[in-house]
């Protein structure tokens, strides 16, 4: 299954086995010049199986998670929630994702009930420095980008990467994913190479099929499915981008594992793609308020350390007033040359 042709309710798609277990409709995908799963599935997936065990007013506060053993794209994935917590105001889940009866990825997800305006006492959102605020205008949608800054100088990346760049099947590929896939992208000109020193990346991105964004009660009524009871209310029977604002996070989830540990070399002024490994560590995602994802999210990116291999890579989201929505880490062991040969290679 390319995700490139394919919404991404489909590419998330799950089928329940039992109340707490649930196996992915269609065969996860790699991405674009890669062998395992993209982690991002991983990561959504698991919110989306949690998601059908939980009542509806509570909505995910953080999310935990491990890549244990790289995912095999060839394989249905099982995915087993267990309860390790019910209480009045937060509901601690934790989710196991299976292939061949092998354990290939963990998540613990912290849900918190709804609260009313009232109970706002300390309110603060970081908000997003007009400084670092880029100007939509001044982006550049991913794929013309990646045709006139990777393919146009397709003898550089050739060089730094041949596996990848050498190989016309992918290279349309990438273009596709860009012009086709769930995500839409607006990048800095310099993305794919840039030359200066900095320590931090800005774009925007947003998700590019429509989900339901209102967040109130009767929202949830009026469009959610069926639903059966537990202590806490009402547990959906099923969660769509059409009848479940919650669904926001979900989408979330998937995007914030694309083209964060990627643009590790943009701090070093190198190309990006030029690393010869690189698999996710762990991805921590914290939510702030409910994302809206079919509008652009300001993406505030940096990269506080890159030692022996190991690359931890933060994002901070913010919505379309400055207001921030979430923040993500991910770690990853990422290899490449020396810098030296690198630029030889340039």
């Amino acid at each position: 299954m390319s995700f490139a042709k394919y919404s991404l309710e489909k590419i998330l798609e799950l089928v329940p086995v039992t109340s707490t277990r649930f196996v992915t409709r269609y065969l996860p995908s790699a991405p674009v010049g890669a062998r395992g799963t993209f982690g991002g599935t991983l990561v959504a997936q698991s919110l989306l199986a949690s998601l059908h065990t939980v009542p509806v007013n509570f909505h995910p506060t953080s999310l935990h998670c491990y890549f244990i053993n790289g995912g095999d794209p060839r394989s249905m994935i099982t995915y087993e929630v267990k309860d390790l917590r019910n209480g009045k105001n937060f509901i601690h889940k934790q989710v196991r994702a299976y292939q061949h009866e092998k354990l290939v990825f963990a998540s613990m997800i912290l849900f918190s009930v709804k609260k009313s305006q009232e109970h706002d006492s300390l309110h603060h959102l970081k908000r997003l420095k007009e400084s670092n605020k880029p100007e939509i205008e001044d982006l550049v949608d991913a794929g013309k980008l990646f045709k006139d800054e990777v393919v146009g100088n397709l003898v550089k990346f050739q060089n730094i990467a041949p596996e990848k760049f050498n190989n016309v099947s992918i290279l349309n590929k990438y273009i596709e994913s860009f012009d086709e896939g769930p995500m839409e992208y607006k990048f800095p000109k310099d993305f794919f190479h840039s030359t200066k020193v900095t320590d931090h990346l800005d774009y925007v991105v947003k998700i590019r099929h429509p989900v339901l964004s209102q967040d109130d009660g009767d929202a949830q009524s009026q469009h959610a499915s069926k639903h059966h009871f537990h202590g806490h209310g009402k547990i959906p029977d099923k969660v769509t981008p059409a009848n479940d604002p919650r669904y926001n996070y979900v989408a979330f989830a998937y995007l914030s594992d694309s083209y964060i540990l990627l643009t590790i070399p943009y701090f070093h002024k190198l190309p990006l793609y030029c690393h010869k490994f690189s698999v996710s560590l762990d991805h921590v995602i914290h939510f702030h308020q409910l994302p809206s994802v079919n509008e652009w999210l300001y993406t505030e990116i940096t990269n506080p350390r890159s030692n022996f291999d190991k690359h931890l890579v933060q994002g901070d989201y913010y919505d379309t007033t400055g207001e921030i929505v979430a923040s993500v880490s991910q770690e990853g062991f990422v290899v490449y040359d020396s810098e030296p040969i690198l630029r030889a290679k340039l």
